[in-house]
């Protein structure tokens, strides 16, 4: 199911993100924005550290190790990005009335 904000033309998200940016500033956004971040490298981390170990021909564990951390940063990514984008549907929705 879309939210409203995602049926809004491209030129009206730029609009409301804009708005929601400067004058509505939100604690979770902000949050949210951290820990995506923090994913993102995390992401990058687990795959550069899996290059080395096959590379250097580590343990299992090793693998394992670099697999967590790649799914838990994915998963904390997409929550944060929906946490973000539900924020801004919140703004959106209270703006119209």
């Amino acid at each position: 199911m879309k939210l409203k904000y995602q049926k809004l033309s491209k030129k009206e998200q730029i609009q409301i993100k804009d708005e929601f940016l400067k004058k509505e500033v939100s604690l979770v956004y902000k949050k949210a924005n951290k820990v995506m971040i923090f994913a993102t490298l995390g992401i990058i981390l687990a795959i550069i550290s899996t290059f080395f170990d096959i590379v250097y021909k580590t343990g299992i564990a090793n693998y394992f190790l670099d697999g967590f951390l790649f799914i838990f940063s994915l998963i904390f990514f997409i929550i944060m990005k929906n946490t973000k984008l539900k924020e801004i549907n919140k703004y959106t929705i209270n703006k119209k009335k």
